[in-house]
């Protein structure tokens, strides 16, 4: 203080009270606005998440979303770029019918590329194990991005086509991820007798493994059943257990290699997205909890504005021969201001003879 001009003591006490009271009160706003705004990001982080009905909404040729084995991209531009014209590929307004809409079956993967440690090259020679599912979905579905499939394009040619080319292209586009709410996951599980479960928030759907692994023509085959029986074990519990089955499968006797590559396998063939979170207790409670302290604060000021309000006639002070002492503290203030407060305080409705101001100085009187 000394160095902004301050050499008296008194003055330079009266500006550090004052420098304290600022801080207290924008420690004050710092802690207000991270109630408001920090505590619902720390227990809830946003979060780039679509659900199926979100992901309908971006339809138009200006905002064209796609979702391709759990994840979502945003195909607006890519609608725009030269895509494979020259060998009969896909115009911008044949492949906006297709945004809003997850495009699986225009990507079919091979069993053994998609698990090359389960699905050995003696079990599949020629590239030609797909699951059920992809085979009945290709017919019907005009664009099929079919490893091996296209003569004159070296790309498609090869059986790592998808994870080579598509995905590392697709990694551009994308803005987010696929998610399902839990009750509707549970009611695929335990009402619709589905594979859909839950491994640390993480949503497969083996459908298309146990539709394909037992089809009449599949079922005496031991290749179609590429998946461990101890994984497949934890599926198969005919309802009876949670749909969340993560601590059934950190349970699994596998080796870490065994565990590593049946995961792979599953999440490159069978992942359908995340659980949905938004609406979990952790993210609602920040919005419950600024609920209550606007209640709060607006039951306060409800409180104090009825307890201000002057319903009867004005009292006056009643007459009694008891001293009545008007104690004024001066801080630094100057002579005007201290002539306006006593000449305020010496028209209050008390009888002189018992009304006593008492003035104190306690700073430096200006």
């Amino acid at each position: 203080m000394s160095c902004c001009g301050m050499k008296r003591e008194d003055i330079r006490m009266a500006w550090r009270e004052k420098v304290a009271i600022c801080l207290i009160i924008l420690s004050m706003w710092a802690f207000v606005l991270f109630f408001i705004i920090g505590l619902g990001l720390i227990m809830c982080p946003k979060q780039y998440v679509y659900n199926m009905d979100e992901l309908a909404d971006h339809t138009e040729r200006a905002d064209a979303y796609v979702a391709l084995r759990g994840k979502v991209y945003d195909i607006t531009n890519f609608l725009n770029q030269e895509h494979g014209k020259s060998r009969g590929g896909a115009s911008p307004e044949d492949m906006i019918m297709y945004s809003g809409q997850e495009v699986n079956a225009s990507f079919p993967l091979s069993l053994r590329a998609a698990c090359p440690d389960l699905v050995p090259p003696s079990a599949d020679p020629n590239w030609l194990m797909y699951l059920k599912s992809d085979i009945e979905t290709e017919t019907s579905f005009p664009f099929v991005h079919k490893a091996g499939s296209l003569a004159n394009s070296k790309a498609m040619m090869r059986q790592d086509f998808y994870f080579r080319h598509v995905l590392p292209k697709m990694r551009l586009f994308k803005v987010g991820d696929i998610v399902w709410d839990l009750k509707y996951i549970r009611s695929m599980h335990h009402k619709g007798g589905q594979y859909w479960r839950v491994i640390n928030g993480e949503v497969f759907n083996l459908n298309p493994y146990f539709i394909t692994r037992d089809s009449p023509e599949n079922v005496d085959q031991k290749k179609w059943r590429f998946l461990h029986r101890l994984v497949e074990s934890i599926f198969e519990d005919a309802g009876a257990r949670d749909t969340d089955i993560t601590k059934y499968w950190k349970m699994l006797p596998l080796s870490k290699t065994a565990r590593q590559a049946n995961y792979r396998c599953m999440k490159s063939l069978f992942y359908v997205g995340k659980v949905d979170t938004r609406h979990s207790f952790r993210c609602l409670f920040p919005n419950f909890l600024l609920l209550a302290a606007a209640c709060l604060l607006m039951v306060v000021i409800s409180i104090k504005f009825l307890a201000s309000l002057q319903l009867s006639s004005r009292r006056k002070p009643q007459k009694h021969d008891k001293f009545v002492i008007c104690q004024v503290p001066c801080y630094t203030e100057g002579e005007s201001s201290l002539r306006r407060t006593i000449d305020t305080l010496a028209t209050l409705s008390y009888d002189d003879k018992h009304r006593l101001l008492f003035i104190i100085c306690d700073g430096n009187i200006v």
